[in-house]
């Protein structure tokens, strides 16, 4: 008998074949193959073939190096991927003999697709650097004490001659942390802005700059279902099915499996052994008994100790309430009280949000309407400046101020109670959420009561800072927590503050000349929808006037019905009063005293005008 001998490639085309089918059954996807010594893990992909095209990065064939490329055709080189957290790690490099990255002139910066599962994480703190100095009065900090200057001067990572090209009197650097909107998605490079960025990672100010991790650190969202247009697409442990986004189909996994997002392929569920032994079973019962015994006895324990401190605290801020005002207590409401007047603090009676803290409405038991104020601070020093500042307010009464009732000293952060304004912020009027219009007399009667309550304060000897300017106004969110040394709104703060951090009665005026502008204008103090350069509006205002531009920036609306020639003066009068509050040397704005008495002098002006113009009579 004669023995058949398999031909050995026919055999070799069969174990491929075999081998893709059960590859196929196995796996929904397919990881792309290393670049160099990279590993490229499920979903990224370097070609339509592999991963998820959504998830794309580009393998440099002759270098063999793996590049993202980002909007407006920049390319940053992956240092490092880490599968298990979806993240990476890319740098841009610098052009030779300057203190530019070179994703500047080619993209003006990193501008990703928000329509792609990439972000910025929080973990990278940015250094900008050759900024103009307009960012002096931005929110980013760059006052010397900035942390990109230790990153020059002591990283070792920028060579001498290029960190002396990074900074000089006129060109700063600043810091800002990254994250959120709108930084989540854009590090915007311009040449009348910053030219250059470094990225530092999970940035540990206790260590030397040395020692600090540089590279921006991107972070990928992880991948669904793959789609599907029949069962064919899909392998044997899931089926096509519709998603929750209509006409969409993706190959879901069947009973008994789950999808595995690292892997991109549905994983066989686990099942542990649904027996154990009886002694066990028995043993694990008085370990769980024991276990509880002790857990609630500890917390017992704790809260004893919690209610103990708590009314030592309130003891204590009590007394040095009664210090502050002359031996005489405010009134202390109970927390239970407060909560009852609030609803339990419900978020349907929040009146506003900033970063003081939030502030609630709400009703007393005798019908009482108030406004409950919490101070947001940071440790047990702050807590009695709060508290101190509250004996002081306690003993100021002027028409224009409004008038705390008292505060609540049991809760963890200080509660201040206060009279309840019925008609809504300024900052709602001019923002046009209410039908009726500010005209522009009334506006000049506003600025002048602001500035008489101002002028009151500061005339009392107390060099009060205001903590409540702009208390309705809101930062665009992911921007708020830029501003980690003052608690103040954003676009309100004096700049001589990043330089010196001290705030004096001075500082009012410059937060008081941010406010007579929004009078002016009706816009918001900051506006991420203007130009880039103009976000901030005293910044924006000032590049007016010295184009002669004023009039153009002026509320349209109060420019309706052809204003006389002195209320055009008066405007303009208001335009000088509050450039003049926002000089930079603190030394060179008017005191509120002073402003006062030129607010009176253009509002007396604009009366005099309205009683000297005819009446025109009809004749029959």
């Amino acid at each position: 008998m004669k023995r058949s001998i398999l031909n050995p490639k026919l055999l070799f085309l069969c174990w491929c074949t075999f081998f893709l089918f059960f590859t196929h059954l196995c796996c929904s996807q397919i990881t792309c193959p290393n670049c160099g010594s990279m590993q490229v893990p499920y979903p990224l992909s370097t070609n339509p073939n592999c991963g998820n095209i959504e998830y794309s990065l580009r393998c440099d064939s002759p270098t063999q190096k793996l590049y993202f490329d980002t909007l407006n055709g920049s390319s940053y080189l992956v240092l490092t991927i880490q599968a298990s957290m979806r993240r990476m790690v890319k740098t841009s490099p610098w052009i030779p003999g300057t203190c530019v990255t070179q994703d500047m002139p080619i993209s003006e910066g990193l501008w990703l697709s928000q329509t792609l599962p990439f972000n910025v994480t929080s973990s990278n703190t940015i250094f900008f650097f050759s900024c103009s100095p307009r960012l002096l009065v931005s929110p980013l900090n760059c006052s010397r004490a900035s942390l990109c200057h230790q990153y020059l001067e002591q990283s070792g990572h920028v060579d001498p001659n290029r960190a002396r090209q990074c900074v000089n009197e006129v060109e700063p650097c600043c810091t800002f942390l990254a994250g959120g909107m709108p930084s989540a998605y854009k590090i915007r490079l311009h040449a009348s802005g910053c030219r250059a960025f470094r990225s530092i990672l999970h940035l540990d100010t206790g260590k030397p700059a040395s020692e600090w991790e540089e590279g921006l650190e991107i972070q990928w969202a992880p991948p669904p279902e793959p789609l599907c247009r029949t069962q064919l697409d899909c392998s044997r442990t899931s089926t096509c099915s519709s998603s929750t986004k209509p006409g969409v189909s993706r190959c879901l996994c069947i009973k008994g499996y789950y999808w595995d997002q690292a892997l991109g392929t549905c994983s066989r569920e686990v099942k542990r052994p649904s027996t154990t032994r009886l002694g066990l079973k028995v043993a694990s019962g008085i370990c769980s008994f024991f276990f509880l015994a002790i857990t609630l006895t500890i917390i017992a324990l704790r809260n004893f100790k919690r209610i103990s401190n708590q009314s030592k605290l309130a003891k204590s801020r009590e007394d040095m309430l009664k210090a502050s005002n002359g031996g005489k207590s405010s009134r202390i409401f109970s927390l239970k009280e407060v909560k009852k007047a609030t609803c339990g603090f419900c978020k349907d009676r929040i009146l506003g949000i900033g970063g003081f803290g939030e502030v609630y409405k709400g009703e007393l038991k005798d019908g009482t309407v108030v406004a409950v104020k919490s101070a947001k601070v940071g440790n047990i020093k702050s807590t009695n400046q709060v508290l101190n500042e509250v004996g002081i307010l306690s003993q100021v009464n002027h028409k224009h101020l409004v008038r705390l009732l008292g505060c609540c000293v049991e809760a963890e952060l200080p509660l201040m109670i206060y009279e309840y304004i019925p008609n809504g912020t300024l900052h709602d009027h001019l923002q046009r959420k209410f039908s009726s219009f500010l005209n522009w007399k009334t506006r000049l009667k506003i600025s002048l009561q602001t500035a008489e309550a101002l002028s009151y304060l500061h005339s009392s000897n107390m060099n009060a800072k205001v903590a409540d300017f702009g208390l309705s106004r809101l930062a665009v969110p992911g921007l708020s927590h830029v501003s980690t040394c003052a608690q103040g709104t954003l676009g309100y703060l004096d700049p001589e503050y990043y330089r010196n951090y001290q705030l004096t009665d001075k500082s009012d005026v410059y937060s008081y000349g941010v406010v007579l502008l929004e009078l002016l204008t009706s816009q918001k103090a900051i506006d991420f929808t203007r130009d880039q350069d103009d976000v901030n509006l005293a910044v924006y205002v000032n590049r007016l006037v010295n184009s002669d531009a004023i009039m153009e920036v002026v509320d349209s609306k109060l420019l309706d019905n052809e204003p006389s020639a002195t209320t055009l003066t008066s405007m303009k009068l208001f335009a000088d009063l509050a450039l003049a509050c926002l000089r930079e040397k603190k030394t060179e704005r008017p005191s509120m005293k002073d402003v006062v008495e030129e607010l009176q002098s253009i509002l007396t002006m604009l009366n005099q005008d309205n009683v000297s113009s005819p009446k025109v009579t009809s004749k029959s």
